[in-house]
């Protein structure tokens, strides 16, 4: 289970990764080569850690944490791309963030419910994961330029994300 969680978050971040990629690189200058360039390089080691983070978590708790610190990771380099304006990564990030809570944070989520007793000192910590993830969720989908969030592509992934900031209560 641990060598599958792992696996899977790795796998997640190197699509993340590869999804954020810029068009060719004739299109663009050395400027915004080096500006790309630096932005992935840093979520891809942001989002390895996490995977090392969750690799090495073996409470339920700490496992759901981990996923969440994940998205976390992605909401922030979201927010970063919409403060750019750049609406195709605002997009893509979305997509992978969607994907991490759908795959990732949403079963170890459950899977943590279905394991602890709901009177237990774990419940108390879950139901901290559980809120601050939905607080996380809020603050990066709802921080979102108007002119963004009314771009067909990205209200798509948006309401996907609503959908499943219910399932993450």
């Amino acid at each position: 289970m641990l060598r599958l969680g792992s696996t899977m978050l790795i796998g997640l971040a190197l699509a993340a990764w590869a999804g954020a990629q810029a068009p060719p690189r004739a299109a663009l200058s050395a400027a915004e080569q080096l500006r790309l360039h630096r932005a992935n390089r840093l979520l891809l080691a942001d989002l390895v850690d996490r995977g090392i983070d969750l690799g090495q978590a073996s409470h339920p708790v700490d496992r759901a944490e981990a996923c969440r610190k994940t998205a976390r990771v992605l909401g922030v380099a979201l927010l970063q791309a919409a403060d750019a304006n750049d609406a195709d990564r605002v997009a893509e990030l979305g997509g992978h963030l969607e994907m991490v809570i759908r795959d990732g944070l949403v079963p170890m989520l459950d899977r943590a419910k279905r394991d602890i007793h709901p009177q237990s000192p774990d419940a108390v910590r879950l139901k901290a994961v559980q809120d601050s993830a939905v607080s996380d969720l809020d603050g990066a989908t709802s921080a979102l330029p108007a002119k963004l969030a009314e771009q067909p592509n990205i209200r798509e992934v948006l309401g996907k994300l609503g959908g499943l900031r219910d399932k993450i209560k």
